[in-house]
């Protein structure tokens, strides 16, 4: 598991305490703003977040009023849904979600990537330990019903 931390700049001190929390449970993420090799240009800053999305398993996604500006998150959260990339979002405060983002377990506190974490990894065990490819429900639709009932 390696999560993509999507957020606006405004939201930077929020993704930082989630890097922290995953830091601290042993994930690997990626966070653009510790990144240097980020560039500022179109096409290269594009391809630059497909191949670091593409890297990675899971998303979660910082939401805010200023969410709402970002043409970041939505690319983001497009290109996650198209490889049906488990999704989050982090509420930072009471923001009401668009409609194409309620969809997903909703994160209130630093605590619930603790639940994220150890939800994803017993739903991924449960379909490796009992062959559960064949079923009906995708993987990412069981995490999603699991998740939601624990948070």
């Amino acid at each position: 598991m390696k999560i993509f931390i999507s957020h606006k700049q405004e939201d930077s001190d929020t993704a930082n305490r989630l890097a922290s929390e995953l830091r601290s449970l042993g994930i690997p993420y990626y966070l653009d703003i510790l990144d240097s090799t980020v560039t500022t240009s179109g096409k290269a800053l594009t391809e630059h977040i497909k191949s670091n999305l593409n890297d990675c398993t899971d998303i979660i996604v910082i939401m805010s009023e200023a969410t709402r500006f970002s043409q970041w998150v939505p690319f983001e959260v497009g290109m996650s849904a198209q490889n049906d990339m488990p999704t989050a979002t982090f509420l930072k405060s009471n923001v009401s979600l668009p409609e194409f983002l309620e969809y997903w377990p909703r994160l209130k506190y630093p605590s619930d990537i603790a639940k994220y974490v150890s939800t994803r990894r017993e739903v991924q065990d449960e379909y490796v330990r009992y062959d559960m490819a064949q079923t009906t429900k995708s993987q990412t639709e069981r995490f999603y019903d699991v998740l939601k009932r624990r948070l």
